[in-house]
């Protein structure tokens, strides 16, 4: 029994499969500056990421409605240690932070204010000015970011147990929208979308290749050797 049925399918779909082997060594291999093709796309796309994700300016703008509301909580922090640390932070911004000796800091002040001060602590982390904060707090950039999002991440929850849904809509966006894009993507310079196009579309258009070309080589060489799929047929009622 013959078990290739179609040879010119089955070498196509074979020769397909080998290109599709070389192009994907090719793009794991490092080549210029010891970066790989699949780094220099994903570093691409994370710059157009975090250009996405600045919110910042919303985050000043909200901080501004909530001048005025004071807010004075136990919060916990999430390992031993991070209680005195988060304090340390929020005392360098002009808060009340004390430690309550239960892993809780009790925080007091203005929530507007709180919001402001983190938010341009997150605004120099996502400009690349980490000397900024590590003059400011010590040690590395990133912690003190680390310790304003258990402050706001702390917040929510207090605001949520006292139906308080405006400070836990802000605190939140605090968390998510300005403190996590800072902190995840420190370090990565941000590129526009606009600006690089022409980069993407190449980029899109050879992934769309590159599938193609792994779908319908398979294709071939199962038809190649007499693989096909086909509609079962219908019963027919005795």
């Amino acid at each position: 029994m013959k078990i290739i049925q179609n040879r010119k399918k089955f070498w196509v779909g074979v020769g397909g499969l080998l290109l599709f082997s070389l192009i994907l060594g090719f793009w794991f291999s490092p080549w210029g500056n010891h970066r790989s093709g699949l780094e220099r796309v994903d570093q691409l796309f994370n710059q157009i990421a975090k250009n996405s994700t600045y919110f910042i300016p919303d985050a000043l703008r909200l901080a501004r409605k909530f001048e005025g509301t004071t807010i004075d909580f136990g919060i916990h922090s999430r390992w031993p240690g991070d209680d005195a640390r988060m304090a340390q932070v929020l005392q360098a911004n002009q808060l009340s932070a004390t430690l309550l000796g239960d892993g809780r800091v009790r925080v007091k002040g203005d929530l507007g204010e709180m919001g402001k001060s983190a938010s341009r602590d997150a605004e120099l982390l996502f400009k690349a000015r980490e000397s900024d904060l590590r003059a400011k707090y010590g040690g590395n950039e990133k912690e003190g970011i680390y310790y304003w999002w258990l402050a706001f991440d702390g917040l929510t929850r207090r605001f949520i147990q006292e139906n308080r849904s405006p400070e836990a809509d802000f605190t939140r966006f605090m968390t998510t929208r300005v403190l996590e894009p800072a902190y995840n993507f420190a370090g990565i310079e941000t590129k526009s979308i606009g600006e690089n196009m022409g980069k993407v579309a190449i980029f899109l258009g050879f992934y769309l290749f590159y599938t193609l070309l792994y779908g319908f080589s398979i294709l071939f060489l199962f038809e190649g050797l007499g693989i096909q799929a086909t509609k079962s047929k219908k019963k027919k009622e005795a």
